[in-house]
């Protein structure tokens, strides 16, 4: 007799097969983008190539269209397995250091610089960045992706055509890519538009009909190159200023020697008060994704530079965090000195912590240039009946 009732088996024969039908679904989500991605490029090749290069044109334009269209066909599909190949791609654990918990403090603030990865991104909070899902240090830019399921290193961002994240080392295929629908789009734009055009030149319309598949090569060169060369642009804006998508929609808090919590006159060091601090100049900053060598910088070949990991930073925007850092510890320690002084019982930690405080302080800054300018006046308490 089964130790379980029986309703309990069947619940959990019940459980397995919503699981295995959930499982069925995301795979097919997952594979339909991709299958339509490349069925419409080889039926866009086979248009370009076959029915106008070989059978419609003649002389030299047959030539250029059959050579130009194998070609940047073959560097689409070969770009666009090379993204999903390298998709995902997170650090192992063995990379980054790992922990049951999240820290409670940053590397600064805990003094475990030894165990954590070098970088000057933090939480929002000022925390040292950790990944609560897989369990590990987040090296700068990196960012969970829970569709993938993983960290990944310098995401872009979740592409529904590929499936698959675009990150470090993927993100110069994705560019190429881009390029190459791009031109792909410019040249069946152009060998669509002759032939329709000599189609009616000819009135070959009064005997025969058009091709079906001319017009929809044609409409949808169109349609398709001017989305991907608005988002192609797009991406070489951020391309030039080293920035990826999710950074380019989000503030980017640094790291910084004063506690998050602390700051009480200037905010946090963010990328919106001093800058990008990955933003190396446009030659460098494209330098970082497609590699030195100009030979291969349009060749879907792995050239980026780095691990990852690590990234080299703005001297100007370090030094302006650092300043920054530097100037409010002195103004925080300036404030504490007048307090004591004073004689108030009441200490700078629990005022910038957002308990009760026995002051109104305005008007601090000036003690940095010497004038200061610092008023008390009893804060009104409101008593019960």
């Amino acid at each position: 007799m089964s130790r379980y009732p029986r309703d309990a088996t069947v619940g959990k024969k019940r459980a397995c097969s919503a699981g295995e039908v959930n499982a069925f679904c995301c795979s097919l989500a997952t594979l339909f983008p991709r299958v339509f991605v490349n069925v419409l490029l080889t039926w866009a090749a086979y248009v370009l190539v076959v029915d106008i290069g070989v059978r419609t044109l003649e002389g030299f334009g047959s030539a250029v269209v059959v050579v130009f269209g194998t070609g940047i066909y073959v560097l689409c599909v070969s770009s666009y397995v090379l993204i999903v190949w390298y998709a995902g791609i997170g650090p192992s654990r063995s990379e980054m250091p790992g922990g049951d918990e999240e820290p409670l403090e940053t590397d600064l603030e805990a003094g475990r610089a030894a165990l954590l990865p070098q970088g000057v991104l933090a939480k929002e909070n000022g925390r040292q960045r950790y990944c609560s899902k897989c369990r590990c240090f987040k090296p700068d830019r990196t960012h969970h992706c829970s569709t993938c399921g993983t960290c990944v290193l310098r995401m872009d961002h979740h592409c529904p055509w590929f499936s698959s994240c675009i990150g470090f080392d993927n993100h110069k295929y994705f560019i190429l890519f881009l390029i190459y629908v791009v031109v792909f789009c410019l040249v069946s734009f152009f060998a669509s538009g002759i032939v329709l055009l000599d189609w009616i030149d000819r009135s070959e319309y009064l005997d025969t009909y058009i091709s079906l598949n001319w017009v929809f090569l044609f409409i949808i060169s169109i349609i398709f190159g001017i989305a991907v060369l608005i988002f192609l642009c797009y991406q070489l804006y951020l391309l030039f200023t080293n920035k990826t998508t999710i950074e380019a929609m989000e503030t980017q808090r640094y790291k910084s020697s004063v506690a998050s919590s602390s700051y009480r006159y200037s905010e946090p060091p963010s990328s919106e008060s001093v800058g990008n601090v990955f933003d190396l100049g446009w030659r460098e900053n494209f330098r970082e994704v497609m590699g030195d060598n100009p030979w291969t910088w349009f060749w879907p070949i792995r050239t980026s530079k780095g691990n990852g990991m690590t990234f080299p930073t703005n001297p100007k925007v370090v030094n302006a965090i650092r300043r920054q850092a530097e100037q409010e510890a002195h103004m925080l320690s300036s404030l504490q000195g007048f307090l004591d002084r004073r004689g108030e019982s009441s200490s700078l930690s629990n005022s910038s912590a957002g308990r009760s405080s026995n002051v109104v302080i305005a008007n601090v800054e000036d003690e940095l240039t010497g004038r200061v300018s610092v008023e008390f006046r009893p804060s009104e308490r409101r008593h019960g009946n």
